[in-house]
């Protein structure tokens, strides 16, 4: 994918449009993401590159696309989490250099945030690449948190690692989780039952891997070939990411499924269970608010 001028994620401008005209007018991220990387010729090291803060560098870029796009009139968020193209989006196709234009309009009516408050306000893309999509953010200093996050994740001791994984998988309501990792048990780390109704419960089995790469299929085939017979389905979670390869292997069709936790996802899941990290109030100052009754120069 080329891209002569503007920030590299003007690129994502039009295969965004044409994903969710081809998933049916709306989609959740994911799915964006996918047809995305399916139908384009996105760069390996791109789609498997992190940000400071653990985001896949390909997402964040669809991510920022998304945000001008909705600024646009093209997108529109009917709910958290999922993408609508509008009217006027379903008949735009846009050219390298029309989307260029487009960003230059949005981007230059953006408001010149005062000094004083320049740490609350979203770092631009064409500033700092690895800044977060505005959309995805819940908090003012999620990429600073998130990027601390990476970092202690990865300083933990491989057992350490495969207790936080299990105290994670306990609260988002698995039961009788226990952490079973030992040498001969091929790579499995802990087991525990996901509860499916009141009635039926599913065993799981997971593995804990704290890599700053990729993990790549054969380490995802490892793994079912550990678990096949002993689990209806297992987890892989790592500090790294995943390889195309890998996630193709967890997908396979009629083999005992394999859900995969990369980097992004786990700080994700520890920002919404409030492990390790806690919200604080804080109070803005408003300064715009005042300028009536300061002296006027």
């Amino acid at each position: 994918m080329s891209n002569p001028k503007g920030p590299k994620f003007i690129q994502y401008f039009q295969p965004v449009i044409d994903g969710l005209r081809e998933l049916g007018s709306s989609a959740r991220p994911r799915e964006v993401y996918g047809w995305i990387s399916e139908h384009r010729n996105v760069p390996k090291l791109e789609i498997e590159g992190t940000t400071k803060g653990g985001q896949s560098k390909f997402e964040n870029k669809v991510g920022w696309a998304r945000f001008y796009l909705a600024k646009a009139g093209l997108i529109a968020t009917e709910q958290r989490g999922v993408w609508v193209l509008t009217e006027k989006g379903r008949a735009t196709n846009l050219t390298h250099d029309q989307a260029y234009q487009l960003f230059k309009a949005i981007h230059s009516a953006f408001p010149r945030p005062d000094k004083a408050e320049e740490r609350n306000q979203p770092r631009s893309p064409t500033d700092d690449e690895d800044a977060s999509a505005p959309d995805e953010k819940v908090y003012l200093n999620q990429d600073e948190i998130q990027e601390r996050l990476v970092e202690l994740l990865r300083s933990t001791t491989d057992k350490g690692f495969e207790e936080l994984c299990a105290r994670l998988l306990r609260h988002i309501g698995f039961e009788n989780v226990k952490v079973t990792g030992q040498r001969g048990d091929q790579g499995i780390d802990g087991e525990g039952y996901l509860l499916i109704n009141r009635f039926v419960r599913t065993k799981v089995m997971f593995q804990c891997k704290r890599y700053d790469g990729t993990v790549g299929p054969e380490k995802v085939r490892e793994f079912r070939g550990a678990i096949q017979g002993r689990a209806e389905r297992g987890i892989f979670l790592t500090t790294g990411t995943f390889t195309k390869g890998a996630r193709d292997a967890a997908a396979l069709d009629n083999a005992t499924a394999i859900e995969l936790v990369d980097i992004d996802r786990l700080l994700q899941l520890l920002i919404e269970e409030g492990l390790g990290v806690r919200e604080t109030k804080a109070l803005t100052i408003e300064p715009d608010f005042f300028v009536a009754y300061q002296k006027k120069n």
